[in-house]
């Protein structure tokens, strides 16, 4: 797959259209500089935005893809699964920001209990153990979070390779 032929092709789709990036960026609501990366090959458009701008353009998602268009249109069995996978894939999205999200309140709330306890100059055994209590789940948490995000994120990058080079 060649990312710079499939960027200039959507720099053609754009420009025939009329549009500026700044306006098709808003059509797909993303920034500028996303859009400006797809079209120089840095990056390609997530899974779901494929199948947008493949609407958008009345085109095949092979056709992006390939980087030029082609007579057919896209079947309507595939576009159902790729849209399948887009929406597990969101849904994976969804139930992982939940869960990190849940943990990221829950490390604020012992992050300030612990400083509250700092503060008011509590001492002794049970605010001492609550204290560092809190600031190691603070601690514990944020690594679990990044880790977790940059696995997330292999396996994402991971299975958009697998499709790509279907």
């Amino acid at each position: 797959m060649n990312l710079v032929k499939i960027g200039q092709f959507l720099k053609e789709l754009r420009n025939r259209k009329g549009l500026s990036q700044e306006e098709l960026a808003e059509v797909f609501r993303v920034s500028r500089r996303t859009v400006s990366r797809w079209e120089t090959g840095r990056n390609l458009p997530d899974i779901v935005v494929l199948v947008e701008i493949a609407d958008y353009y009345d085109l095949d998602l092979r056709e992006i893809l390939n980087g030029e268009r082609k007579e057919k249109g896209m079947d309507a069995d595939v576009k159902d699964t790729v849209l399948q996978a887009a929406e597990y894939g969101n849904e994976e999205k969804s139930l992982f920001s939940k869960t990190v999200i849940g943990l990221y309140v829950i490390a604020l709330i012992l992050s300030v209990l612990g400083i509250a306890l700092s503060r008011l100059g509590l001492t002794g055994t049970p605010f001492d153990f609550l204290a560092g209590f809190c600031d190691g789940f603070v601690l514990i948490t944020l690594l679990i979070g990044i880790i977790h995000a940059g696995l997330y994120r292999t396996k994402l990058h991971g299975a958009k390779q697998k499709i790509l080079q279907r």
